[in-house]
């Protein structure tokens, strides 16, 4: 009975709620969260630092930034007509936290004597799988959409019948009638038979111009097929013979030639061993053919059906009076550069 009376006169203390404490407690609540927030950042961020500082180190130990470079400048080179990589001033290679390189290099043409920037072209190389690029091109006219050329194929190589008359292009010697003699321009021509390039170097000595490079045959349409377009003349995807370009064992470049007017012989020399390393350092998409073009050109030897020259507008005009010439594309024009 004493204890239910203890019980009935017990009286439940009344809680009194402090704001002001209880708005302390939720800030202190908040401000520890976000500074255990902010330190697992700090360790996120000083692994990561880490991580990559780690990776740039052993990447260029390895060398592979001079690799990258090297292969895609080659790439490029030997299998688009009328656009030269900016290889002296070492670009700068990125590397994601993924280990994808990234590099952009300047694209240029070479007209007269100038070396004329006309883009860019942004290479990307996953740690496993192809190898990608953007070729970024300044177009100057409408006609001019990628600042490359073709070549058509000597129809000896293709089995047609021979031209029996060439088809005269009045409209680029009309066009070029009317430049003063001040400037210098690109001109693309095939030739109506096959040559070595020391027999098209010797064709092209006569005239008072630059050789920039040379379409090679390399098997096209006799061992394999590619993509085509035929009309009056046949043309393919081609390999470009291009000036001399020297690396040494680390990759690092130590020569380059402006043309191929005096140095054809080692640039022809260096064309295969060129297609072997793209093959062996990469995968692109001119792979499915490259493979079978280097076994064509291992047997049968380097041959070319025409060229890529600069020089004054007066000196091209001159080219149509050859015979072993047609097809004739003319590129862009500059001011006397020569």
């Amino acid at each position: 009975m004493e204890d239910d009376k203890l019980l009935k006169d017990w009286q439940e203390p009344t809680l009194q709620w402090d704001e002001k404490k209880a708005r302390r407690m939720v800030w202190k609540a908040r401000f520890t969260l976000w500074r255990n927030i902010i330190h697992i950042l700090l360790i996120i961020w000083f692994l990561y630092a880490l991580y990559m500082m780690a990776i740039q180190i052993g990447y260029k130990q390895l060398g592979k930034e001079e690799t990258l470079v090297r292969y895609a400048t080659t790439l490029i080179e030997t299998h688009y007509s009328g656009l030269k990589v900016g290889k002296w001033e070492r670009p700068t290679v990125e590397l994601s936290p993924w280990l994808t390189q990234e590099t952009t290099m300047p694209l240029y043409k070479q007209i007269g004597k100038w070396e004329l920037v006309v883009g860019s072209v942004t290479v990307k190389k996953p740690f496993w799988g192809e190898m990608s690029y953007q070729i970024n091109y300044q177009q100057k006219e409408l006609d001019d959409r990628d600042g490359t050329f073709k070549f058509a194929l000597p129809r000896s190589l293709t089995g047609d019948s021979p031209i029996k008359e060439r088809k005269e292009q009045e409209r680029i010697w009309d066009q070029l009638k009317h430049i003063s003699d001040g400037y210098v321009a690109e001109m693309a021509l095939s030739s109506i038979n096959p040559q070595t390039p020391e027999q098209m170097r010797k064709l092209l000595s006569k005239y008072d111009v630059s050789i920039l490079q040379m379409p090679v045959y390399a098997g096209e349409l006799k061992t394999f097929e590619p993509s085509h377009s035929r009309g009056d003349e046949t043309y393919v995807p081609f390999l470009v013979l291009r000036p001399e370009v020297l690396y040494d064992e680390e990759s690092r470049l130590s020569q380059t030639t402006a043309d191929l007017t005096e140095s054809v012989e080692s640039a022809e020399k260096q064309f295969i061993p060129d297609l072997e390393y793209v093959l062996a350092n990469g995968e692109s998409r001119f792979e499915i053919y490259d493979e079978p073009r280097l076994a064509y050109l291992k047997k049968h030897g380097i041959t070319v059906y025409g060229a890529l020259v600069t020089g004054p507008v007066r000196e091209l005009e001159k080219l149509r009076q050859d015979p072993e010439f047609h097809e004739f594309r003319l590129g862009r024009i500059e001011v006397w550069n020569w």
